[in-house]
């Protein structure tokens, strides 16, 4: 009996978990799908036992049939309890995991820019705050968005100098408060990490609220899981689970390349282009 449960138990087929909150989300994907399952027998059950025994018969006649109070408000009182019930059960973690004003505290902020077809991150640096960008100055940043300034950011700003930015893949500290901030640059992206059990639709024009807080270090995958065009396949990214000293010293040596980056380069020597005289002559 068992072999047979766990060949339809789909929780088999789901990627290991790690994210503080994820054991809550499996426990409710399972309640909901172990319902749907018994719902899936007893309906087709049901279904079965009328085709059998309403079958074809050459001396069988028809007769009118008004319907059954009973049975219909009993069709309509049970699923209306089984769907209260499970949106009472599923209201405290899905109030924990989607509701900004549940937001928790950020040990790290990371901003998310899907596009066409790719990921982009961008880290506030050793400082931890973001200088001025689309995101933290909306009205007066969105315009400097570009293909080459995918977050806007105003490089006049000083406070930016040590923000950077990273390409398909991205890097977190282990047993951290981990705040993204997600957008898109053209269509409708959904940012999805099924290790952190974490998925959120990016969408153009504005900011999404995403967090969770990992618990094993590792590399993962994150996929778009919105159909997002012609080269959705291939939006696939990976990120790292760090330790903490080991994700202090990846942010030290990317903030130094950022600053590199930006700050103005010595310029070249003039060649001296003197002509010596006892050389013209």
């Amino acid at each position: 009996m068992d072999f047979i449960l766990s060949m339809f138990d789909m929780l088999n087929w789901f990627p290991e978990n790690i994210s503080t909150f994820g054991h809550e989300l499996d426990n409710l994907f399972a309640i909901i799908y172990w319902v749907s399952v018994a719902i899936f027998f007893i309906t087709f059950g049901v279904l079965g036992y009328f085709l059998v025994k309403y079958r074809y018969r050459r001396d069988a006649r028809g007769y009118n049939y008004h319907g059954n109070n009973i049975v219909e408000i009993t069709w309509t009182i049970l699923p209306t309890i089984l769907f209260a019930g499970i949106g009472l059960y599923s209201d405290d973690i899905w109030e924990r995991t989607k509701y900004s004003s549940r937001l928790p505290k950020a040990d790290v902020s990371i901003l998310v820019m899907g596009k066409q077809f790719g990921w982009q991150f961008l880290y506030p640096g050793a400082d931890g705050k973001f200088g001025r960008n689309a995101y933290t100055d909306r009205d007066n940043c969105r315009k400097l968005m570009s293909s080459t300034n995918p977050f806007g950011i105003d490089s006049t700003d000083q406070a930016s100098m040590d923000d950077f930015t990273s390409e398909n893949q991205f890097k977190v500290p282990v047993n951290a408060n981990l705040v993204f901030h997600g957008s898109s640059q053209d269509v409708l992206h959904s940012f999805f990490l099924p290790h952190a059990r974490v998925k959120q639709d990016v969408v153009p024009g504005t900011w999404m609220n995403i967090w969770c807080n990992l618990f094993k270090a590792g590399k993962y995958e994150l996929a778009c899981a919105e159909l997002c065009g012609g080269g959705h396949y291939s939006m696939r990214a990976e990120y790292e689970v760090l330790s903490k000293s080991a994700y202090d010293e990846w942010v030290d040596k990317k903030v130094a390349e950022a600053i590199a980056a930006r700050s103005p380069q010595p310029a070249a020597p003039v060649a001296d282009t003197t002509k010596v005289a006892s050389l013209t002559k």
